[in-house]
This record gives C-alpha cells, structure tokens and sequence, in this order.
C-alpha cells in the first residue's frame, strides 16, 4: 500500500526543476560568453556597454542564476522526499535470527529482510566481536538495509558472526580464526544459495570489516559462490590475486581504506601476514568518513554498496 504522494511523481518533479535550472542557466550566460557581456554578436565597449553590462548582471543574470540554484535545492528535497516516501509506504523488513548458538565462543546469524530476498549482503565482523554484541550485529544490519533498500530491489542484509574473532588487537596476530571464519563463510553463503533463491543464485555481496574484511578475503581466495567482497578497513585482503581462484570464479572486489584509519599500517608492519594489501589488488571504494569505526555509516560507502548491489548478475560467478 502506498502512503502519501506519489514517489515516482516527485522524482519526475525532480527532474523538470532540474531542466528548468539548466534551461536558465544557459539562457543566463550562454556557452562561451562572461556573464553580462549582452547578446550581440559584435563588440560594444565604451561607458554605455559598461552601464549595460552592470545591469544586466544585477537584473538578468544574478537573479536567473538565484532561481537556478533554488529550483536545483528544490529538486534535492523532492528527491529526498521521494526515496522518505518509498521508505514509509513499504512494510517493515522482516527480521529473524538464524542462529544464537553460546557454544564454542558464540556463534551469531541474523536476518533482516525476505528469505527469498534476490540481493543478500552478508556482514562479516572482527576482533573482539562475540555473542554478547549479538543486539548491535542486529540493529547494525537492520539500519544497512533500511539504508540500502530504497536503492535495492528485494534486498536482505545477514549479520553473520559464524566463527570465533579473536578477543583483541594482539590476539588479531593469530590466523587461524580467519582461516576456520573463511571455510565456514564459504559453506554460509552455499546455503544461502540455496535457501534464498530455489530457482537460481541470488546475488551475494560480502561486506567484512577490520579482521572481517581478511575473512571475507580468504573466502574469496576459496573460491565462494559471491558476486562481490567489500573490505572495509582490512589489515590485508587474504589474497593475492582476485583474477586467480579455484574453479574458474570471479569475484569483484573492492576495498575501503578511510582517512586517518590506523589499519593502512598494519600491511607493511606485519610484512604481509594478512595478505596483499587492499589497496594494491581490490577497486577503491570512496568514503568521506575518517577512523576505524564509521565505514557502515558512511554516505559513500553507502553509495558505492548500493552501486554494486544494483548491476546485473552477470557471469561474475560460475559453479566449476
């Protein structure tokens, strides 16, 4: 049931108001002339082109250009409103949690959005992550797709703590977390596969963050059935060459590395230890934020995931 105005009307609104700016900014000053030079095509100049000049600029060209910049500012909100307006007409995204197992460390599954859902991103956390950050893993995948839903068709986003991080910074060092974490993603996002879509393969997007970003990483070099991995602040992407996996896959990933974020040494302090760095091997991917802990709140990252999450499914992926 739709609520309110019309979105689809508003973003055509939208689009007229920007038509119109443009339209005036060029009436205003044409290509290839200053504004308030006049719109003869020979050359005036003396006291009375100076006094044309002038007014025209303070009553032709300033308040055009005024109105061109109120009917782009309008056409903002009307985009705003249309996508608040999408949001408030939809039904509350379902939300169940898959798995609240103590055992072992804590294990951790939860969904928000349709089981059937054909976009699913999977959210991999990191260190010092356990069971009892089971309230902030939800609310953090519930606020990822009410953020990412008005742009995405049929979307779930799965908190997924499916492994035991280490407990801290230090304990971070150990890799076998990472590597136990990557074969249970791999076997996570088989059954996901197969769960979410009967009829054929949903498109998979591994979103890890810190530690979680090698996870995602590893399973990457393992050869999961994904269409995309982001690593968000990741002390090493796991592998060497997303180009070479097992099976003939392909695998787009990209990297997010922030302004001021102490993970950009750890690469060259460990020599290596996580894998190549990000940077060198993954896509950027912008942000605007700076530190270690905003990257899921970040307007650009946010931008850049609903960009992938909205390309076709094409051969990214092909079962061996």
């Amino acid at each position: 049931m739709r609520l309110g105005a019309d979105p689809s009307a508003l973003d055509r609104l939208a689009r007229e108001h920007r038509a119109l700016a443009d339209s005036l900014r060029r009436a205003a000053v044409p290509p290839g002339r200053a504004a308030g030079t006049g719109s003869g095509s020979a050359t005036w100049s003396g006291p009375d082109a100076e006094r044309f000049g002038s007014v025209h600029r303070h009553r032709i060209v300033g308040p055009a250009l005024r109105c061109a910049a109120d009917l782009e500012r309008a056409a903002a909100t009307l985009v705003r409103h249309a996508r608040d307006q999408r949001a408030a007409s939809a039904a509350p995204a379902s939300a169940v949690t898959l798995r609240d197992d103590p055992r072992d460390g804590g294990r951790f599954v939860h969904r928000v959005g349709a089981a059937d859902a054909s976009s699913v991103v999977v959210l991999v956390p990191g260190v010092g992550t356990d069971r009892g950050d089971s309230g902030a893993l939800a609310t953090t995948a519930r606020r990822l797709h009410d953020d990412l839903a008005p742009a995405v068709d049929s979307l779930a986003v799965v908190a997924w703590l499916g492994y035991d991080p280490p407990d801290s910074v230090l304990g971070g060092l150990d890799l076998r977390p990472a590597q136990e974490g990557a074969g249970l993603l791999v076997a996570e996002v088989a059954a996901l596969r197969r769960r979410d879509r009967p009829g054929g393969p949903a498109r998979v997007v591994l979103v890890g963050h810190s530690y979680g970003g090698h996870v995602v990483g590893r399973a990457v070099g393992l050869g999961v059935d994904a269409h995309a991995a982001v690593l968000l602040g990741s002390p090493g992407a796991g592998l060497d060459d997303p180009g070479r996996l097992p099976g003939g896959r392909r695998v787009r990933v990209l990297a997010a590395l922030a302004d001021g974020d102490p993970i950009e040494h750890v690469p060259a302090l460990t020599g290596g230890r996580f894998g190549a760095d990000p940077r060198r091997i993954a896509e950027p991917l912008p942000t605007s934020r700076r530190g270690h802990g905003d990257y899921l709140s970040d307007p650009l990252v946010l931008s850049g995931l609903a960009d992938v999450l909205g390309e076709p499914v094409r051969s990214v992926h092909r079962r061996p």
